[in-house]
Formats: C-alpha cells, sequence, structure tokens
C-alpha cells in the first residue's frame, strides 16, 4: 500500500466517521478503532487512543452546530462532562494493564449492544 492509497483511505475514513459521530453522537470510534486495527493493523490501545483524541475535535465542532441550534441542554451536558472524564481516566488506567484481546472483545460487545439498543421497538 503506498502513502497515498493509506492517506486516502484515513482521511475518508475520518470523514465519515465525523460525519457518523455528529449525527449518532456515537462518537467517531466506532467508524475509526476497527478502521485502524482491521484494515492497517494497529494495535487497538493506540486505535483507542487516536479515536479518542479525533473525537476531542468531532464533539466540538458538533456540539457548537446544537448549542447554536439551541437544542442542547447545557446543565445536563457539564454533568456528564465531569462524569465522562472521571470514568475515561479510570479506563485509560485499566486499559494499560489489560490484555490487548480482553479489550476488543470489550469493544465489539459494547458495539454489539449499541446497535442492538438502537434498531430495539420502543
Amino acid at each position: 500500500m503506498t502513502i497515498l492509497t493509506f492517506t486516502i483511505i484515513l482521511l475518508l475514513g475520518a470523514f465519515v466517521a465525523g460525519l457518523l459521530g455528529s449525527l449518532t453522537g456515537l462518537g467517531g470510534g466506532v467508524v475509526v478503532i476497527p478502521l485502524l486495527t482491521l484494515l492497517f493493523h494497529v494495535d487497538i490501545r493506540y486505535a483507542i487512543g487516536a479515536a479518542l483524541l479525533a473525537s476531542i475535535a468531532t464533539s466540538s465542532g458538533a456540539a457548537t452546530a446544537y448549542v447554536k441550534e439551541g437544542i442542547t441542554n447545557i446543565r445536563l451536558g457539564m454533568f456528564l462532562e465531569i462524569a465522562t472524564t472521571i470514568g475515561a481516566v479510570i479506563g485509560a488506567v485499566i486499559a494499560i494493564y489489560m490484555p490487548t484481546n480482553t479489550i476488543a472483545i470489550i469493544f465489539g460487545v459494547v458495539l454489539i449492544f449499541s446497535a442492538a439498543m438502537t434498531v430495539r421497538k420502543k
């Protein structure tokens, strides 16, 4: 694979991740992590780190648009921000010591659960 092919695939994947992340609120990691691990054979820990870093830009851009339109509950968002930051730090520390295949299994289970909850009947 040439560097041009790599760059084009990565840019298209990042674009799709940003689009789906802002549309669904799931985050771009749903696209970026499988792209990096399955297609480019990147270690899942590095893929998760890259996806988290990329989601900062996606979240900030989408949040700006949602706040501008007045469809955001700022108080709820701030509360969630505090709780998710604490959870993220704890999760990152645990991931350092957890085997890579266990992290991949947890990621797959979370994706399946998210899909099932999305399509379930209300």
